[in-house]
């Protein structure tokens, strides 16, 4: 149950942090550029990397993602970060826990995403026609509020 508890034991602070759900883990570091992070993101990778040596689990790089969140061109970075020898660089957009996150935390393509999923849910209640009001309005509740409303607190405010 707690298979991934020593990835998490870093101390959320103003400065970095990690948290970790069933086989996600995400941890991060804050600073005024990409690159005063570099150390920081660093130390993460490999740290990780003995925890996996010592568990016997295994970090695949291909699902590893590496974000600089900013709005500002001149504080991002494009340097790659290795890990056993690949190269890993920077995104533009990761999906943490189903939530499509940019650069600039702007949520445009997970609201997009959002939409279209929320319309298809609504589509197919359209084609139940003769379901009265009351029965319309609990097949919205169950099936195309909850389609939209994940992690709502979330990217709201974008």
């Amino acid at each position: 149950l707690f298979f991934n508890a020593v990835l998490v034991q870093r101390r959320i602070s103003n400065n970095s942090g990690s948290i970790a759900f069933v086989d996600d883990y995400s941890a991060w570091v804050t600073g005024p550029t990409a690159e005063s992070n570099r150390d920081g993101i660093q130390s993460i990778i490999d740290d990780a990397l003995d925890w996996e040596k010592r568990s016997g689990a295994t970090f695949e790089v291909n699902k590893t993602s590496v974000i600089h969140f900013t709005r500002i061109a001149e504080r991002d970075s494009d340097s790659p970060f290795a890990i056993r020898g690949k190269d890993l660089k920077p995104k533009e957009n990761v999906k943490l826990l189903g939530v499509i996150m940019d650069q600039a935390l702007r949520f445009k393509e997970h609201i997009a995403g959002v939409a279209a999923k929320g319309l298809a849910a609504a589509m197919c209640l359209k084609r139940l026609k003769m379901a009265s009001p009351r029965t319309a309005r609990q097949l919205f509740i169950a099936t195309v509020a909850p389609t939209m409303d994940y992690a709502s607190n979330v990217w709201s405010h974008a």
